[in-house]
């Protein structure tokens, strides 16, 4: 077992497909139409008995894309955490699929079925440009009609949950026309400045700087690099260790070999963070003829991203 890593947490990105386009999304349009359409079923059952029986993780989330496009694969996914004594059982949702009653309802107490104890649905301004209202509605009866134990709004704020601005004004009539439902409220999250929000949100992205502050710890769902408690399974079996960042295919090696094998001091851009942050790995990206962007980055996971990418294409010949 890696001393730089204890998985208390799985999830898994099962698809990049979507019922949905909206302008916030940060899933980039290459990685919608990447194969495979979805994680593997079988792959997934065993990286989640595999990762299991060595470090049993207490929570697990399955979210996309839009996951309930593959409700086989979700299912099958949570019912073996169930069965692996995983306790919590999340997905994320725009509730926007199944489109007919008779579907939502199947899925939703396949759903229960499989263990699911916690559902987030995805409501807000982006999400209702292109999903009905009554759709949404009309699906999470039927969660609760399943008697799934916890489900809760999870919207996507502009700037800040209580900034003035269009998008969150509607967001709040969203909110509103729902409120009748038994549903919890969460904070929801904010808009991150990656994929769709460059091209139609540039004017609510934070400012570029050459050098943005801050660490890892200071990030939302952020971390230090070696002291990762939580993986992400791509949809190719990618194991991630944050945004972007894969350290092995469990598709392709054992996924325990995988974690066991993780060493961020062994990793030059990690070793880099964890000793300097990113102005440290600028500097080492410039011992490899890569110059930081002269426009500057809307934040340090931005910054650390682009940077990476660039590692990436060079080593691979791209530039």
């Amino acid at each position: 077992m890696s001393q730089y890593l204890n998985v208390k947490r799985i999830e898994f990105e099962v698809t990049y497909r979507c019922n949905s386009h909206c302008k916030h999304c940060q899933v980039e349009e290459a990685k919608r139409l990447s194969t495979p359409a979805a994680i593997d079923r079988g792959l997934a059952m065993d990286i989640v008995r595999q990762v299991t029986q060595v470090y049993h993780p207490s929570s697990i989330m399955t979210f996309g894309g839009e996951p309930l496009l593959y409700p086989d694969v979700v299912c099958a996914i949570h019912e073996m955490a169930t069965a692996c004594g995983i306790l919590h059982r999340s997905i994320i949702t725009n509730a926007g699929v199944p489109r007919t009653e008779a579907q939502a309802r199947d899925v939703a107490h396949r759903l229960a079925k499989s263990g699911v104890n916690g559902i987030w649905i995805s409501v807000d301004a982006f999400h209702q440009e292109q999903i009905p209202l009554e759709i949404v509605k009309r699906n999470v009866r039927t969660y609760l009609d399943a008697s799934i134990p916890r489900l809760v709004w999870n919207p996507c704020w502009v700037v800040s949950m209580e900034d003035d601005n269009s998008y969150n004004r509607r967001s709040r009539a969203v909110l509103d026309a729902l409120a009748h439902l038994p549903v919890e409220m969460s904070e929801g999250n904010l808009l991150q400045p990656d994929g769709n929000a460059q091209k139609w949100l540039d004017a609510y992205l934070p400012p570029k700087t050459p050098m943005p502050a801050g660490s890892c710890q200071d990030v939302p769902y952020g971390g230090k690099l070696d002291e990762i408690d939580c993986i992400g399974i791509e949809p190719d079996g990618s194991v991630s260790i944050c945004y972007d960042w894969s350290i092995g295919n469990a598709a392709t090696d054992d996924i325990l070999e995988v974690l066991e094998s993780y060493d961020p001091y062994a990793i030059p851009e990690a070793k880099a963070i964890l000793e300097g942050g990113v102005a440290a790995l600028a500097e080492l990206c410039r011992a490899r003829n890569i110059e930081p962007d002269a426009d500057g980055y809307y934040s340090i996971c931005h910054m650390c991203t682009s940077l990476r990418r660039s590692v990436s294409s060079l080593a691979s010949g791209g530039g």
